[in-house]
């Protein structure tokens, strides 16, 4: 799913190398908690408003869908922050506070507000930026235009309870160095825009960003960081639908290690190989390829990319037994800690540390690093799906006891192979242990005194799931119904599966 959506880089001086950054309410489900540039989801209405004089892109050229954006644009800055950037009459302080409450509140339109003082857009008032699209490790994404606008001398910024919960200017380096120590969260695409504007200012900075975003566009890897120190690697893989990709991660800032590389497309390595080769021409050190586990929409790229970077690849031995055509350096144990070096707030002895967390695959890892309490999952949850437990190679009691572990050791944001990253990690754990529960509950309701096969099982527990995943849900059924016999909760016969005998 695609939504489009525009945002607002706010200055008071073209000058300064400042922007203004909002909070967003921790309670939202969308980058809670998250400081972002002001601005939202463009809606149906926002056609109907009157803008005059649109700028031209960088290009020279129009774009049809540029009303809409700069009406959204001037929407959502009059919504959140109360700056209303209209030309025509000037509405008292008095009427734009009562107007706005009425806005947020659904009761009058924001091109009925422009009609009702005479009002119109001016093109020349929002400077087109850049257009970002969401990589593909979500399910939801956005594709969004920034545009800089100027506060109107005078002009108070109000942010009223509610989506927001405050916001300020900030010097680019200023906020940057307040993410790295862990002070703030900010969205990876404002992260973007950040790192190209400090040291320079609010003109200067748009040749690179645009550059940048032209690159991401043609399809070079974005550089996602949710967390310091994990960026975020998502590649095209054959993987389990409804997931498309697999998450690569590159963990470090000094020494980096690539974790799971997965797809076997060349074209997607391709673009791999320009992210490292970035990094090491900017200094980084890589010191080697991690594997979660062993499957294929995990290793892909392991063999390309140790031969072409000389980098040793290393995974708990259970997992290297499954793959005895690739070389291991060295075996990772539970408890192993690998040397990060300086964190990204120049904090010393960072370090990444191995957890043997099994029940989806053989010797699965998950890794987490210790300055900020990140954790690489692996497969042991995803922010997409479920995962399958396959009997062939999983086990569902050994899982549900990594998972309990995992839930115990998550700390901050956890990182899943498959679907965008959760910043309340243990939560998240929570909810995958709690959805275990709720299906193993469904399972036993269904059983009978009768013998049930086990596709008749199916359509009673797995009634909720898509057809087209039904084959992957027949195997976790499988996995379920393994895990109960074991538990003496049911018995199967020739016949099917059914309630133990009295």
């Amino acid at each position: 799913m695609k939504r489009v959506a525009v945002s607002l880089f706010l200055t008071r001086n073209p000058e300064s190398s400042e922007a203004f950054l909002a909070k967003r309410n921790p309670e939202l489900k969308f980058f809670g908690g998250f400081w972002a540039f002001p601005g939202g989801v463009v809606d149906a209405e926002d056609s109907q408003v009157e803008v005059r004089n649109l700028p031209c892109l960088e290009d020279g050229s129009l774009n049809q869908d540029l009303p809409s954006f700069l009406a959204a644009a001037a929407r959502e800055l009059f919504e959140e922050t109360g700056i209303w950037l209209a030309r025509g009459a000037m509405p008292s302080a008095q009427e734009l506070r009562r107007d706005r409450k009425l806005l947020l509140d659904g009761r009058v339109g924001f091109a009925s507000l422009l009609a009702k003082y005479g009002c119109h857009l001016e093109g020349a008032d929002f400077g087109p930026i850049c257009r970002i699209t969401t990589p593909p490790f979500s399910p939801v994404r956005y594709d969004t235009w920034f545009f800089g606008c100027r506060i109107p001398d005078g002009a108070q910024i109000e942010i009223w309870p509610g989506e927001l919960t405050e916001g300020d200017f900030f010097e680019a380096a200023a906020a940057l160095r307040g993410w790295r120590q862990g002070d703030m969260l900010i969205v990876p695409p404002v992260l973007i825009l950040l790192s190209e504007l400090q040291g320079r200012n609010s003109r200067t900075f748009l040749p690179h960003v645009r550059d940048l975003t032209t690159s991401y566009a043609r399809g070079k890897l974005h550089r996602v960081y949710f967390s310091p120190g994990v960026l975020l690697a998502p590649m095209a893989t054959i993987t389990r639908p409804p997931a498309t990709h697999t998450n690569a991660y590159l963990v470090g800032e000094e020494k980096i290690y690539l974790v799971d590389p997965g797809s076997a497309d060349p074209d997607e390595q391709h673009k791999l190989w320009e992210l490292l080769d970035e990094l090491l021409q900017e200094g980084r050190q890589l010191q080697g390829i991690l594997l979660t586990h062993s499957h294929s929409d995990h290793v892909g790229a392991v063999q390309e990319c140790s031969r072409r970077y000389k980098m040793p690849v290393l995974a708990h031995s259970e997992a290297a037994r499954q793959l005895p055509g690739m070389d291991f350096a060295e075996s990772l144990e539970d408890g192993r800690e690998l040397e990060l070096g300086k964190a990204p707030d120049g904090t010393p002895d960072w370090k990444l540390r191995c957890h043997l967390l099994p029940g989806h695959a053989p010797g699965h890892l998950a890794f987490e690093e210790t300055r900020y309490g990140a954790v690489l999952a692996g497969d042991l949850i995803s922010t997409v799906s479920s995962i399958l437990i396959d009997p062939s190679q999983g086990d569902l009691a050994t899982y549900m006891n990594s998972l309990q572990k995992l839930h115990d050791l998550s700390q901050g944001f956890v990182y899943p192979s498959h679907g965008p990253p959760a910043r309340r990690g243990r939560q998240a754990v929570a909810n995958a242990i709690q959805h275990r529960r709720q299906r193993e509950a469904k399972l036993v309701a269904a059983l009978q005194k009768r013998p049930l096969s086990l596709d008749a099982l199916l359509e009673k527990v797995y009634d909720d799931v898509p057809s087209g995943l039904l084959p992957l849900a027949r195997r976790s059924l499988l996995s379920g119904l393994i895990d109960l016999e074991h538990k003496g909760a049911v018995e199967k016969t020739w016949r099917g599966y059914r309630k133990p005998s009295d």
